[in-house]
């Protein structure tokens, strides 16, 4: 009965001072959306990293380097004999596949519509090799490899470029590649900076494009899991090695290298940046709270007259103080259920605008733990805020009250 009676009281009160509890509700709102809609974003980016590497875990790369050490070799480039000690002493239960990469430039035209893109030439293994998938159509086969047949699969921004983006146009149309015509096979899905790329038969490119050379731009490798990933760098290394006539690894003209370093990178610049925005969301939040504790230290004293009366007609110090406590908690406590309802908003918005403007990152899901923590810690700081002026207005002298 009295905590009813005190509550019928507070929400009377806040009435009054309608437009100081919007205002002052309106830190809570936007602190608590905040710690949502990060939330929802952080859930986001760790998703689409995943999604976007998963596929690279697994991949090794071998590239040309200039020796750390002198007494190396002079550099040189990689070639097809790389390839061949590389697949005739692996060990095909760390090593499951090798596949040689050949990087480079090339025009190419449909129609009116020109275009300049990046040229990899490889075999029929580098999908997973390069951790790319396909959106349309198929990647060619060893046979159109072994064959040289005049096939490319093409990126998503060479798609944009000449076929307007329409990937079932693409399939099975052809374009010109340097002076020659090919078919396309088939669309690669979006992977972010590499999307301008033409994907063709390594033999095919040297007939057409680079001529009958041996040389390669670097070595995809593809171990069977991550735990096999730093045995197949390790195995690499020693066949190379041994290819190379390296006796001190300073001395090697390569370098083999998984994708696991850049994983990690990216995992902890997402870190760096979460505890970044929980910092700002913290402060926020602090700043309500002195906010709102300022605000009730105003009302104690604007309504020191109402006090004192309600202490000379029997009110005891218990009632009053149960007063300003739950006028405290329900104004932090509705700014945290609008601050969710905020925070859901703006996260079933991203849901809508983010595949659009962003298509390489996955839709936000709504933070249900995020929206559930942030709405208690708006009542703790409401309580909190609380618990001085509450316990100023309990110890007023009636008389002194009444006086003022």
């Amino acid at each position: 009965m009295h905590i009813m009676e005190s509550l019928r009281i507070a929400l009377h009160c806040m009435r009054i001072g309608r437009l100081r509890t919007i205002l002052t509700m309106l830190g809570i709102v936007l602190s608590v959306a905040l710690v949502i809609a990060l939330a929802a974003l952080n859930d986001s980016l760790n998703s689409s990293i995943k999604h976007a590497f998963t596929s690279l875990t697994f991949s090794i790369t071998v590239s040309p380097i200039t020796a750390a050490e002198p007494g190396g070799n002079l550099p040189r480039d990689l070639d097809d004999s790389d390839v061949a000690a590389l697949n005739s002493s692996r060990d095909p239960s760390i090593i499951t596949t090798v596949a040689p990469i050949v990087n480079g430039q090339a025009g190419m035209r449909r129609g009116s519509r020109v275009y300049t893109g990046n040229v990899v030439a490889s075999t029929a293994d580098y999908l997973p090799i390069g951790g790319r998938t396909m959106a349309s159509g198929s990647m060619f086969t060893d046979e159109q490899y072994r064959k040289e047949a005049r096939v490319v699969v093409l990126g998503p921004s060479v798609v944009d470029a000449l076929f307007g983006g329409n990937n079932g146009n693409a399939v099975g149309s052809t374009i010109i590649l340097g002076r020659h015509t090919f078919t396309v096979m088939g669309v690669l899905d979006p992977a972010g900076n590499s999307d301008n790329i033409v994907l063709l038969p390594m033999t095919t490119a040297r007939d057409l494009l680079y001529g009958s050379t041996h040389s390669i731009s670097e070595i995809g490798i593809l171990a069977p899991s991550m735990s096999k990933v730093a045995s197949a760098i390790e195995e690499a290394n020693q066949i190379l090695d041994k290819h190379h006539h390296i006796k001190n690894p300073g001395q090697r003209d390569f370098i083999v290298n998984g994708f696991q370093s850049v994983i990690a990178g990216a995992t902890g610049l997402l870190a760096v940046s979460i505890w970044f925005a929980i910092g700002v969301t913290g402060i926020a939040l602090f700043i309500g709270a002195l906010g709102l504790a300022n605000i009730m230290l105003i009302t104690v004293t604007e309504r020191t007259h109402e006090i004192g009366i309600r202490k000379a007609i029997g009110a005891r110090r218990s009632a009053i103080l149960r007063q300003f406590l739950i006028e405290s908690v329900m104004i932090a406590s509705t700014g945290g259920l609008a601050g969710v309802a905020l925070g859901v908003g703006i996260t079933l918005a991203g849901q809508r605008i983010l595949p659009t403007v962003a298509p390489l990152y996955l839709p936000p899901p709504i933070p249900v733990e995020a929206a559930t923590t942030a709405l208690g810690i708006s009542l703790l700081v409401g309580l909190i805020s609380g618990i001085y002026p509450a316990i100023r207005a309990a110890r007023l002298c009636p008389m002194d009250a009444l006086r003022h």
